[in-house]
């Protein structure tokens, strides 16, 4: 069982006027260096609420970049009566047909659901369930439900919700209920808990612009048999290239070869994430002596600060490896002995360039980075 302080720290966003706060999960590998077993069993505890509300029914999740796609995937591969999976996304996949929805108070608002082979998987499910690290109001799900009810007016489709988190009202949860929408979480918070934390704290002034003052590229490693999330899937088919994932980052950071006791990071790139904390897993069971940890870079900007109780103490920023004109973050950066940075991208100079400079700026110099497939 989870503490609420286990699973929530508060930071301030950056000129965000329309939510001046973000909820940080310390164990959900995003912003924050983490053990990936510790990652896992809060994701397996989560999947546990899916199996447990819905046996019997062939459900079809649906997770949110870019903090959820981990959760929504890692849910759909444990909950055991998940039958298919895939986020939404910010990102442009050529042939793609997409439904488009916003995000209020997010600093990208615009997200996307893909449509492409999803009349098949929806004649077939019992349930759409939406998969969230924290649930404010509902409003952004019950969008994206209103747009699929539009699209697929001949059924009856039925959803539910399942989060880590949720700050939802009795009243809110109520209504949803009423209309046959379930919220579970593993834990529920106050309405806007400890916002105004982030009015006292002081702040660093941070670097606006990456630097690329890094060596020469390194040779980039190329896993096969590419599963992308941001198209629906099969459960069996998500499971099975996710081993093949893993199993070609283990060759890469030969795990009898690393000396006892070794630090070693698993990097992630926006919304690619959940197939490095799978690998982390892997390799912290094969060698439990070894401190693994996993985290990903990000689009949103957070001011970070020394004080102790706040969650992110150094921002480098960066280069998509995306978008070449995209800046995003990676937070609370250490050395460690080994890196491995994963990515789906066809990763631009630039966006490599400044990954790798920020992470020698901590003192990394064993850096590898691998490469799952190509979407874009």
């Amino acid at each position: 069982m989870f503490r609420l302080e286990d699973l929530v720290t508060v930071a301030r966003r950056e000129n965000n006027p329309k939510r001046k706060y973000l909820y940080v999960n310390p164990l959900q590998g995003k912003h924050i260096p983490v053990s990936p077993g510790a990652a896992m069993n809060v994701f397996s505890e989560t999947a546990a609420l899916i199996r447990k509300r819905y046996q019997g029914e062939r459900l079809l999740v649906i997770g949110f970049a870019e903090t959820a796609t981990a959760i929504g995937a890692a849910l759909a591969l444990k909950a055991g009566n998940v039958s298919w999976y895939f986020a939404t996304s910010r990102e442009d996949i050529p042939g793609a047909e997409y439904l488009f929805f916003t995000e209020a108070h997010s600093h990208a608002t615009e997200q996307r659901l893909a449509v492409n082979g999803l009349n098949e998987i929806v004649a077939g499910a019992d349930r759409i369930v939406f998969a969230e690290d924290e649930v404010t109001t509902g409003n952004t799900i019950m969008n994206i439900a209103g747009l699929l009810r539009e699209r697929y007016r001949e059924r009856e489709l039925r959803f539910g919700i399942v989060s880590v988190l949720n700050s939802m009202s009795d009243e809110r949860l109520r209504e949803l209920r009423d209309r046959g929408v379930y919220c579970d979480c593993l834990l529920r918070i106050p309405f806007q808990y400890r916002i105004d934390s982030v009015d006292r704290d002081t702040y660093l002034r941070t670097d606006r612009e990456p630097s690329f003052t890094a060596r020469e590229i390194p040779e980039i490693f190329q896993a096969g048999d590419f599963w992308n999330a941001r198209l629906p899937a099969a459960v069996p088919e998500i499971r099975d290239r996710t081993e093949g994932f893993i199993a070609a980052a283990l060759d890469i950071l030969n795990p009898s070869g690393i000396p006892r006791g070794s630090r070693v990071l698993i990097l992630g790139t926006e919304e690619f994430m959940y197939p490095g904390i799978a690998a982390g897993a892997a390799l912290e069971k094969l060698r439990p002596d070894l401190r693994v940890r996993f985290h990903a870079t990000t689009r949103s900007p957070i001011e970070v600060s020394p004080d102790p109780d706040y969650p992110l103490h150094g921002r480098e920023p960066l280069v998509s490896l995306y978008d070449e004109n995209r800046r995003t973050f990676v937070y609370n950066l250490e050395r460690y002995d080994l890196v491995l940075a994963v990515t789906d991208a066809a990763p631009c100079r630039k966006g490599l360039l400044s990954l790798l400079a920020a992470l020698e700026k901590h003192g990394n110099t064993n850096i590898a980075v691998m490469k799952w497939g190509n979407f874009q």
